[in-house]
């Protein structure tokens, strides 16, 4: 188990990645049975992988299983009150748990990304990103996925209504999208393996 956390960066949330190792045995026992239905869905082992490994963080953090749960737009939902949003790629998963609302993305540095970038930059954003710079870009995809998981309710869109005015490691961004004009803040972690955003209110 390769646990990593992060909080200590953001004070106000918790946030834990699990980095998954082949020689790890995650647990599947106790587990209720909508999570097992989640994961015998999923033909992928590393799919599997990634929904238990969820469920290890929140067994670190003594939140029992049965707790999480999700809407009907797919985004994560806790009975305990606290605010959540998980993210997963490749072998790296994330959890954030906050009193705050909050929304975050992980995602590993690939150039595949330059062949999908025209679907969430606009022109504005052009001049964030340096041309095939792979770290600038990585990390505008997060920002904005992150904040589509802010509001948990999907119908926004990624070019259009998510327009980041500021990119560093602290960054500036403006919601025009489901009737709302709002201006959110964002941190992000920058590795060599992968880059996490975190999406927040001022």
């Amino acid at each position: 188990m390769a646990l990593i956390d992060h909080t200590q960066l953001f004070n106000r949330f918790e946030l834990l990645i699990w980095e998954i190792k082949n020689s790890d045995k995650i647990e599947s026992t106790n587990l209720p049975n909508n999570i097992l239905k989640k994961i015998d869905s999923n033909k992928s082992q590393l799919k599997k992988n990634q929904i238990l490994a969820v469920h290890q963080i929140l067994k670190h953090r003594n939140i029992p299983s049965q707790d999480l749960f999700y809407n009907k737009y797919g985004a994560p939902v806790l009975t305990n009150g606290l605010n959540i949003s998980i993210s997963h790629s490749e072998l790296f998963v994330a959890v954030c748990l906050s009193k705050e609302k909050m929304g975050i993305d992980l995602q590993i540095i690939n150039e595949k990304i330059f062949l999908v970038s025209n679907k969430f930059i606009n022109d504005l954003e052009k001049k964030l990103t340096e041309k095939n710079n792979l770290e600038k870009l990585t990390q505008l995809w997060t920002i904005k996925e992150a904040a589509y998981k802010y509001f948990t309710v999907g119908q926004l869109s990624l070019k259009n209504d998510i327009i980041v005015n500021q990119l560093g490691d602290d960054s500036n961004l403006q919601i025009n999208g489901l009737g709302k004009n709002l201006n959110l803040k964002s941190k992000s972690i920058i590795t060599p393996n992968y880059i996490c955003s975190l999406v927040y209110d001022e």
